[in-house]
């Protein structure tokens, strides 16, 4: 957090103008051992200015701007069409929604960035809900084969998302834990799903309850689609806004209360990139993962502390594809989709992304670009 301009921090930039803070709010997931997470919110000031750090100590990496300014003062639509239709008012426009994709595409000034991050968009499957066999492996597994992945990613990401297999995102950077003997995607069989979803019911079941973020409501609507039509089942969407959205996560995450959905809908990324299950499949199954929503599992437990106890690159990648192969096959998440991360730029500016964070410390203008002219 920086909430002051001041030489702060030996970063490429020095915060000249403006401020960008973080308001946060502890939730406690385990008291024995103390675990907690983190619920943000952010305060920034209409315009944000950042300078070149002269003293920065990787000179060959950059920085190559002399300055950088964040419009904050500019919906995301307005920054959209402004990056798209004209010059000198905004370079860079970040997590550009899939729907908006063509319009940077035949954007005047603008191209379309893409980038494979590490992060997964599935459904925390509340196992402790009454009503549904969600305890049940088999009722886990008849979701994750009643969800057209290929269709979702055609239709509602534009072919900007990838099907997700198990938790580990399909990126270059975890490559490696993706091979040999490639886990593949859960696939789309509406009467392999039927088939299960009876064997795991006892009775008539009531209507699914599928919670997203607002972020994710089209693509919460086709999953409610896939479900209705390959289980029979009725499904409520849920559509999380603003204050909803934190309330969500820490309800989630400290496990008091009973939780009011059945499937919640979310992305999650890791800056572990070389062992993603220190993160996504810790947060989403582990003792101490801030989005479990169901018993701590023996067997999970002990798959991750093989995973820390290692130093060894080679026995690290072992030890994720073994969990990543336990999540998928006990389908302890609906696995959707790992989408692309899009950004409008223009057309001068040569931006060089990062599959797990956003930086611009080697990024640069070319002598074409409005401010060199």
């Amino acid at each position: 957090m920086i909430d002051a301009p001041g030489p702060w921090g030996t970063g490429p930039f020095v915060l000249a103008e403006g401020y960008s803070s973080l308001d946060t709010e502890q939730a406690v997931v385990t008291h024995d051992p103390f675990s907690c997470t983190w619920l943000q919110r952010q305060d920034r000031t209409p315009r944000l200015t950042l300078r070149a750090n002269p003293t920065y100590w990787d000179k060959l990496r950059g920085p190559r701007l002399r300055e950088v300014v964040f419009r904050n003062d500019l919906s995301a639509q307005e920054a959209l069409e402004l990056v798209c239709t004209t010059e000198g008012e905004v370079d860079i426009v970040t997590e550009v929604p899939a729907t908006a994709a063509a319009k940077v595409q035949h954007g005047e000034h603008a191209r379309l960035v893409a980038v494979n991050p590490v992060r997964a968009l599935a459904g925390v499957i509340n196992r402790d809900a009454e009503g549904l066999p969600l305890h049940d492996r088999r009722a886990r597994q008849a979701l994750n084969l009643a969800v057209d992945r290929a269709g979702l990613v055609r239709d509602v990401f534009g072919g900007h998302a990838r099907p997700l297999a198990g938790l580990t995102p399909p990126t270059p950077l975890t490559a490696p834990h993706r091979a040999p003997d490639r886990l593949k995607p859960y696939p789309y069989d509406p009467p392999a799903a039927r088939q299960l979803w009876r064997q795991a019911v006892n009775g008539p079941p009531r209507a699914l309850r599928l919670a997203t973020m607002a972020d994710f409501e089209a693509t919460a609507g086709r999953v409610a689609d896939d479900l209705r039509t390959s289980l029979g089942l009725d499904v409520e969407v849920i559509v999380l806004r603003g204050d909803e959205q934190v309330q969500a996560r820490r309800q989630l995450a400290e496990k008091l209360e009973p939780q009011t959905w059945d499937v919640l809908l979310l992305e999650q990324g890791s800056q572990a990139a070389d062992t993603p299950p220190l993160e996504l499949h810790r947060a989403f199954v582990g003792l101490t993962g801030e989005f479990r929503a169901g018993p701590v599992l023996a067997e999970f437990e002990r798959l991750y502390a093989d995973l820390v106890a290692q130093t060894a690159q080679a026995k690290q990648v072992i030890a994720c594809n073994r969990i990543d192969r336990y999540v998928t096959q006990e389908a302890l998440a609906l696995f959707v989709c790992a989408p692309q991360v899009l950004y409008a730029v223009n057309r001068h500016v040569d931006f060089k992304p990062y599959a797990t964070s956003f930086e611009l410390v080697d990024t640069s203008v070319t002598p074409r670009h409005w401010s060199r002219r």
